[in-house]
């Protein structure tokens, strides 16, 4: 069976962009650049900031761009707010999605930043995800060259900065050789080879998490709808929207499995009270009942997905999901069946050829478009599945075994806390205190 990463309806028809969360600069720390392009050269140290002059339209009326995520229709220059008018501090590059703010003088404001482009090289986008981050700065900066680059979670240049800048550090260096900073509201990164080095910053942390409970669900179903409880993996709506307003009305901090993946690989700091929810299967019943209160608590969710079960292009809920936090990884492809008679609940991947088994895992991520955490098909693992796994790119995989996990865990072996339908609130809540 083909894979895609193609939506399924019209009105999202083509392949959306792994360019994630858009471009920002954090007000206060990218604040003034020199000049645009994409020359590494480093800008002329002698030479004056060029003052430009306000858009040839400064009446031209934006507004239908503010409080919306826009895309940047072709390289455009960043400007900065002067008492002398604007100075051009850098470009952000054609594609880019921006949050943007307010208006002004036929400019538009990025979220979270001193920096402003002009309306006309914007157009509204139908991407609506929101950026954020749970992380914890280090005690550290980044200090950087005169001329770096802000690079997306694949690597894409985003843009350029042509003025060294020290900025708080949120994820050290690992195999990507790369520093994340926090930009638009969301983990952004900049390349070992454009920084300096880092210096102390003179901040302390707050208190932070030693271990993690990641919450386990499977099936919702609604009562005023005629669902009933089949076991204990379901979930009735009412009661889910009861644990997931405990977790937020309690100040938990939901994590995203990249956030997960830098802290268990001591690189990131979560916050003390910091869990992760993950749901098996991706059944229609999480878009149907589980998605929406997701969205309205604004609370991440992780949704292993059986690949090989969905259609060849991945359908427009699957879609949705994602924009609304609720990420997409592996569930194997075609391996959440029987076929190792004896041997756990039967997992194909305990008894796979390697091969074959690291080339399911393959699919399965590029089905979900870069995934790179995996949830063993009926949570079976020996050692030839997490040999399979980790062959096919996988960072963290989990089972279903029971327990809070740490940095100092086979990250292939993972367990989970799961949530029983029916057990109540008190004991929900003694699963993640």
């Amino acid at each position: 069976m083909p894979t895609s990463r193609k939506r399924t309806k019209t009105r999202t028809a083509g392949r959306f962009p792994e360019i994630l969360l858009g471009i920002c600069l954090v007000a206060g720390c990218l604040a003034a650049c020199g000049r645009a392009g994409r020359t590494d050269e480093p800008a002329d140290p002698s030479a004056p900031a060029a003052v430009v002059q306000e858009p040839a339209d400064p009446g031209a009326d934006y507004s239908a761009l503010v409080n919306h995520k826009i895309t940047v229709t072709q390289d455009t220059p960043l400007y900065r707010k002067t008492e002398n008018g604007s100075v051009q501090c850098g470009t952000a590059y054609a594609g880019a999605l921006l949050d943007i703010t307010a208006q002004e003088n036929g400019l538009i404001a990025v979220s979270d930043s001193d920096l402003y482009l002009s309306g006309s090289d914007a157009a509204l986008s139908e991407r609506w995800f929101r950026n954020d981050t749970n992380l914890v700065p280090f005690a550290q900066d980044v200090v950087t060259k005169d001329v770096f680059h802000i690079l997306d979670e694949t690597g894409s240049m985003l843009a350029e900065i042509t003025e060294s800048r020290t900025l708080p550090v949120y994820v050290m260096p690992g195999e990507e050789n790369r520093y994340g900073i926090r930009f638009q509201n969301g983990i952004y990164y900049i390349d070992s080879s454009e920084t300096q080095g880092l210096a102390e910053s003179g901040r302390g942390t707050e208190a932070t998490a030693g271990e993690l409970p990641v919450l386990m669900y499977h099936f919702f179903y609604s009562e005023a709808d005629g669902g009933s409880r089949t076991d204990g993996n379901y979930i009735e709506v009412k009661e889910l929207e009861e644990q997931l307003n405990y977790i937020r009305e309690n100040g938990f901090h939901a994590c995203t499995m990249r956030e997960v993946r830098y802290w268990m690989e001591n690189r990131a700091i979560l916050p003390a009270k910091s869990i992760a929810i993950t749901i098996d299967d991706a059944d229609p019943s999480v878009h149907q009942y589980a998605m929406p209160l997701f969205a309205q608590y604004g609370l991440h969710a992780t949704n292993f997905v059986i690949c090989g079960w969905q259609p060849p292009e991945m359908s427009y809920d699957l879609w949705e999901m994602r924009e609304n936090g609720m990420e997409l990884q592996s569930h194997g492809f075609l391996t959440h069946t029987g076929g190792c008679s004896g041997m756990g609940h039967g997992g194909l991947l305990l008894c796979m050829d390697h091969d074959a088994g690291v080339e399911d895992t393959v699919r399965s991520f590029d089905y979900v478009d870069g995934g790179f955490v995996y949830c063993y098909p009926f949570g079976d693992v020996n050692d030839n599945a997490e040999s399979i796994v980790k062959d096919g790119g996988a960072k963290l995989a989990f089972t279903t075994e029971g327990g809070r996990i740490n940095p100092s865990m086979d990250p292939l072996r993972l367990p989970r806390v799961r949530v029983t339908g029916g057990n109540g609130l008190n004991a929900f809540a003694a699963g993640i205190s």
